[in-house]
């Protein structure tokens, strides 16, 4: 299980060499349904992962905590991180902005690659597609973190919405969504389970 915590802090501050990023305290009980004994999960050391931003690419060290009952583990993801993807929240947002801007995935793919050279169209698309089926699980949390947003849900173009749901974020506010639609659905918008329930 991973959460997504808010973190103020940058993503090389969470580089291998040299943490220095600050994860939350242990959870006060294990999460899981089937377990949820009330007693602190224990801290159960680090595991790295590959990321990506805009301006940082490497690894980083990803707090692990677990249960003393069932002895399964709660992973804290910093809140620019997204859940099983190489890229970072921010980075993922302006890519798909950009897609949508240039309206096509193979100039974006041309500009971004002289940079960024793992980024395809096939990837793309992916991004896009995870995005397009979340469709009704990020327009429930966006409805519980923000009742006034309810809009999203009359649009019925799919270019449409994701223009609308991508450009109505601020790019500077983009891990701070992140970390609180994780808070209050459970799950990443960009999750490749779309259930609510």
């Amino acid at each position: 299980m991973q959460y997504i915590f808010l973190s103020k802090h940058k993503p090389e501050d969470y580089a291998e060499e040299g943490c220095v990023g600050e994860y939350p305290e242990a959870p006060k009980k294990c999460p899981y349904k089937d377990c949820g004994i009330n007693l602190e999960m224990r801290k159960h050391g680090y595991y790295s992962r590959f990321l990506i931003t805009l301006m940082f690419s490497g690894r980083i060290k990803i707090r692990r905590y677990r249960c003393s009952k069932c002895k399964r583990t709660v992973s804290m993801l910093p809140s620019f991180c997204l859940a099983g993807i190489t890229y970072s929240v921010e980075f993922v947002a302006m890519l798909l902005l950009q897609v949508i801007g240039l309206g096509s995935i193979r100039k974006t793919v041309k500009r971004w690659r002289k940079r960024f050279g793992s980024i395809s169209r096939r990837l793309i698309n992916k991004y896009l597609t995870r995005l397009r089926n979340n469709r009704r699980l990020i327009q429930y949390g966006i409805n519980q973190l923000s009742p006034d947003n309810i809009r999203l849900g009359g649009i019925s173009v799919d270019a449409e919405w994701t223009k609308s749901f991508l450009g109505g974020i601020r790019p500077t506010l983009w891990a701070e969504f992140n970390a609180d639609f994780h808070k209050t659905t459970g799950k990443s918008f960009m999750s490749l389970q779309n259930s609510i329930a």
